[in-house]
C-alpha cells in the first residue's frame, strides 16, 4: 500500500481510511461449528469473522472494534466470542499471535507512469469483506504480463500497454464498491439499519437468482470480462 514506487511517479492514491479499527488473531479453541466454513456474525455489539486454519482446532479472528488494543490478548478474543459469537461455551485455549489493523479503500489516479506500472495493493487497497485483494492483484498481474509479452515480441505496438488501466482500473473500483457496501453492512451501528439489514440478508437467502450475483460478485467471475485482452 506505501509502494516508494507509485510515490515516485507522482500518482496520487484517492480514496480514504474506515473508522472502525480491527482485532486479528490466529488462536486454538474447541469451536462447536466445525472446520468446514467461516463463520460470520453480525451481532448489536459488532461483527466478529471466525475461519478455520489448517491445523486442527485453530482459528482466525477477525473483528471490527471502536478502538483495538495494540497487543490483542486471550482475554480480549474471549469477550469478543462471547459477546458476538454462537450462544455456546467456548473456551480460547491459546493465542498464536496477534495484532491490529485499520482499513483503507483507495485507488491509484494511473496504473501506468511512462515505463512504470502499479498492479496488487499499490493500484487498490480495500477492505477484506469478501475476500477479493489477493485475487485482484494476481489477475493485474496475469493481465499486465500478457501485454508485456504482445508488445516485448512485436505483436503489439506501445499503445497497447494502455489497455492494463483501461480494464483493471474499472474492476478494481466495482471491488471497491462491492467490498464498500458490504462492510457497512456488516459494522452499521443503527438498530433499525440493522433490522432492515438481516431482514434484506433472509430474503436473499431464499432467493437463488441473488444468492448467484452474490456469489459471482464475491469470486470474482462476474468480472471475468476485466481479465480478457
Amino acid at each position: 500500500m506505501n509502494s516508494l514506487v507509485r510515490q515516485a511517479a507522482g500518482i496520487g492514491f484517492a480514496g480514504g481510511t474506515y473508522e472502525e479499527s480491527f482485532i486479528l488473531a490466529d488462536v486454538d479453541m474447541q469451536w462447536p461449528l466445525g472446520q468446514s466454513e467461516v463463520s460470520l456474525f453480525l451481532s448489536p455489539e459488532g461483527m466478529v469473522v471466525v475461519a478455520p486454519l489448517p491445523q486442527e482446532n485453530r482459528y482466525r479472528i477477525v473483528a471490527a472494534v471502536d478502538v483495538a488494543p495494540e497487543h490483542p490478548q486471550i482475554a480480549d478474543i474471549q469477550a469478543l466470542i462471547n459477546t458476538r459469537g454462537p450462544e455456546s461455551d467456548i473456551e480460547v485455549l491459546s493465542m498464536i499471535w496477534s495484532s491490529r489493523f485499520r482499513v483503507h479503500h483507495r485507488v491509484a489516479e494511473h496504473y501506468r507512469e511512462g515505463r512504470l506500472f502499479l498492479m496488487g495493493d499499490a493500484a487498490h487497497v480495500h477492505s477484506p469483506a469478501g475476500g477479493q485483494g489477493m485475487n485482484t492483484g494476481l489477475v493485474d498481474a496475469c493481465f499486465l504480463g500478457r501485454i508485456l509479452a504482445d508488445v516485448i515480441s512485436g505483436r503489439c505496438d506501445e499503445h497497447h500497454l494502455d489497455r492494463y488501466e483501461f480494464k483493471r482500473k474499472p474492476a478494481a473500483e466495482e471491488v471497491l464498491r462491492i467490498t464498500g457496501r458490504l462492510m457497512g453492512m456488516a459494522t452499521m451501528q443503527n438498530i433499525v439499519k440493522r433490522r432492515a439489514r438481516n431482514i434484506v440478508l433472509r430474503i436473499m437467502n431464499r432467493l437463488p437468482p441473488l444468492k448467484r450475483k452474490l456469489e459471482m460478485n464475491l469470486s470474482g467471475l462476474s468480472r471475468k470480462y476485466a481479465a480478457k485482452i
